[in-house]
């Protein structure tokens, strides 16, 4: 979702964030799942449908907020009926009137977003003619200006508060299109409410938007944090343990938490954030969706942390919890044994019934393979996946990963490649491996222990061609401050086979001082 937040486009000032002495901190959280007109999922072909993972994004951020010492009374915390337009310009009206100058106001929300035709003055949209709105739990299709806020109307609210510093992270989204041919079956609960015609007669006591979000007088004390870096980028519900949730309210809830202080030093800066948040949030979500913030990030604080910080306690894995699954038609055989939970929404994993084989799907849409039988095997790739993304380390520099390609999927015979750079100058013994589209290890790198060599700020390049088996693979670079043997040895030994989901994977792969990174190839 970036449109929304084109309103909020800053540049760099003095004191964003961090002036001579911090002042107090003030927060807000927004979470809709259940709309009053919208239908429970599924919901019939044409009709908008209700989400499964905003309310738990808000009492997850909630939590974290209050673990790093924000001011966040239940009166703040906004879900479902509770989340109306009333509620909350009297919760921001609460937040402005008892803020001092140099405060620091956090607004998050988590729900749909919509575009409406621009019937009114500003007109200010000027490549479309639509304006992005976000729609609270009473808006009405039939009267698509009620219970909803529009990108000049919040531009509105903020263009008034300048004596405050104010972060807004916004997870929705409010148009289509992906860079892959996905199927839609296995995608998520997507946060896109449709485009509208609103009556021209605003309603009575509507916010009156004068400004516009187009204008160059730009607001210097906000920081935005977007779902995603365009418009044309559809937002999707995705699963973390057994729960529904955005993958950017769910990073950022671990950046309140203290996972995106680099330099331990008690607060979390714009380049922090951008740092954690783009890399999390693009792995996770296999590429379709990155987050953006805005300004670029800098050296600026955004928050800082409760002095003694206390994050939660990890989750428990899918291995022990089983992966969510979805099943569209006949189950696959070869699931003796194997440990999933069956969903309706937001798989992480979806076997598509086609007569006598099934497409498998992963949780972004991609279709990873097809299968006769043997369904354990994806169940286990997903479950190893799980395990690799745990793996990586908060509080460490990410691994920049530069594809030579773009993330669609490519044909046999292309040409492919990456380069994968140290998080770190100092860590930078590379351990690569690959866990392929029919869910074996292929160890790639090093395959002798004499090619345990550092790799140098030029990066270390990886090309070839594509080849069958097809599908979705994920290729994991891990970089170390000296060569891990342990982790090396295992692969050796697990080269060609189904990936492992057990405990000894996941503690050799959090072995020394290491960082874990992530990326996606997908062939057709």
């Amino acid at each position: 979702m970036t449109r929304i937040g084109h309103f909020l486009a800053v540049g760099a000032t003095s004191c964003l964030l961090a002036c001579p002495s911090w002042g107090a901190q003030f927060g807000m959280v927004v979470g809709v799942d259940d709309y009053e007109h919208f239908e429970a999922f599924p919901a019939p072909v044409g009709e908008l449908s209700d989400l499964e993972g905003a309310v738990n994004d808000a009492t997850l951020i909630a939590s974290s907020m209050r673990r790093a010492g924000i001011d966040l009374p239940d009166s703040r915390i906004l879900i479902d009926s509770g989340a109306t337009v009333k509620s909350f310009l009297a919760g921001w009206k609460e937040m402005t009137l008892e803020a001092k100058s140099g405060d620091t106001i956090i607004v998050s929300f988590s729900g749909h977003g919509g575009q409406e035709r621009e019937v009114s003055e500003p007109f200010d949209e000027k490549t479309d003619g639509l304006d992005e709105t976000i729609m609270f739990h009473e808006f009405d299709p039939k009267n698509p200006r009620v219970g909803r806020l529009s990108d000049d109307q919040l531009r509105e609210l903020l263009s008034k508060e300048a004596a405050y510093n104010i972060i807004w992270v916004m997870d929705s989204c409010h148009s289509a299109g992906l860079t892959r041919n996905v199927n839609i079956a296995g995608m998520g609960l997507t946060r896109s409410g449709g485009v509208w015609d609103i009556p021209l007669d605003p309603i009575l006591g509507e916010l009156k938007a004068e400004i516009g979000d187009d204008e160059a007088d730009e607001l210097p004390n906000v920081t935005q944090i977007l779902a995603t870096a365009s418009e044309d980028r559809l937002v999707t519900e995705t699963r973390f343990g057994d729960r529904a949730h955005g993958a950017l309210s769910w990073f950022f809830a671990k950046a309140l938490d203290g996972a995106a202080d680099l330099d331990k030093n008690g607060s979390v800066t714009r380049n922090e954030l951008s740092n954690f948040l783009e890399d999390r949030v693009f792995t996770h979500m296999n590429q379709t969706q990155q987050p953006r913030i805005l300004p670029r990030g800098d050296s600026k604080e955004a928050f800082i942390l409760a002095a003694k910080p206390n994050p939660p306690s990890a989750p428990a894995s899918l291995a022990t919890k089983g992966l969510p699954v979805r099943f569209i038609g006949v189950i696959p055989p070869g699931l003796e044994g194997i440990s999933y939970t069956e969903v309706q929404t937001n798989a992480l994993l979806t076997f598509v019934d086609q007569g006598k084989q099934w497409e498998v799907l992963n949780h972004t849409g991609d279709p990873i393979t097809t299968i006769t039988g043997g369904a354990g095997r994806l169940i286990a790739r997903g479950l190893a996946l799980d395990v690799v993304r745990g793996s990586k380390r908060n509080g460490v520099p990410s691994i920049d990963i530069r594809a030579a390609q773009d993330s669609m999927a490519h044909g046999v015979g292309a040409r492919v490649g990456f380069t994968f750079f140290p998080p770190h100058p100092e860590m930078n013994f590379l351990t690569l491996f690959n866990i392929a589209s029919n869910g074996d290890i292929q160890y790639l790198y090093p395959l002798r222990e004499q090619d345990n060599k550092g790799v140098d700020n030029i990066g270390f390049p990886v090309q070839f061609r594509v080849s069958h088996p097809l599908g979705a693979d994920q290729l994991v670079a891990v970089f170390c401050s000296r060569p891990p043997l342990d982790l090396q040895a295992l692969l050796g030994t697990l080269n060609g086979q189904t990936a492992p989901t057990d405990n000894h994977f996941f503690e050799t792969l959090r072995q020394g001082n290491c960082q874990t990174g992530l990326v996606g190839l997908f062939t057709q």
